[in-house]
């Protein structure tokens, strides 16, 4: 075999390898080019009702964030048996983060109302998302989000069964305010009032 007829051949084998590495790197780059979204925490709070109330926050470092607070023990739900209370931390796959942001840019997220709130005592709900060095915060009430909002929101917090992340043992600083409230003003001290001595005649 001449050196003429050994570099046709190889060239012949190493240009099928070669475009398939290519297309292999430019879907990469495509699947991950429109993950606008840096960060994203999800609160579920109070109801009339057994609702817990949980946070998970997801960045786009992949650190996975939650907590669950006590699940009350009156309901004895089945779907009870798999929430998980106080803080946990996790990682979350590649695969998971490009997927939630091809959720979130579904419901067209940057265009959603910053409140929904025409129903009561369903779970109240406060998102926050980062993105493009913006943030869209939004409060809502469960039953008042349209529905595949709603889903999207409740699929990022139900996550922890998915992630598995694993107890925390320090607490987690969040954004989300309802798992901090601010404390009340300080009240000041009464001053007590005495009745008026009583003059004899």
């Amino acid at each position: 075999m001449n050196l003429k007829s050994f570099t046709s051949k190889a060239y012949t084998c190493l240009f099928p390898v070669a475009i398939s590495m290519c297309l292999l790197t430019a879907c990469y780059r495509l699947g991950h080019a429109n993950n606008e979204i840096t960060k994203i925490e999800v609160e579920t709070g109070a109801c009339l009702g057994p609702c817990q109330l949980t946070v998970t926050s997801i960045d786009s470092s992949l650190a996975y964030r939650y907590y669950g607070g006590k699940v009350s023990s009156r309901t004895h739900r089945p779907e009870d048996k798999f929430k998980i209370e106080g803080f946990y931390t996790g990682r979350v796959t590649q695969q998971f983060w490009d997927t939630l942001n091809a959720k979130l840019k579904k419901i067209d997220y940057q265009r959603l109302n910053a409140v929904y709130n025409h129903t009561v005592d369903d779970q109240g709900l406060e998102i926050i998302i980062h993105y493009k060095g913006k943030i869209k915060h939004i409060s809502a009430q469960s039953a008042s989000l349209p529905d595949s909002v709603a889903d999207t929101f409740y699929w990022i917090a139900d996550s922890y069964r998915r992630v598995k992340p694993k107890k925390s043992k320090s607490p987690i600083s969040f954004e989300v305010s309802s798992l901090y409230p601010p404390l009340p003003p300080p009240q000041k001290p009464a001053h007590p009032r005495f009745p008026p001595p009583v003059v004899n005649d």
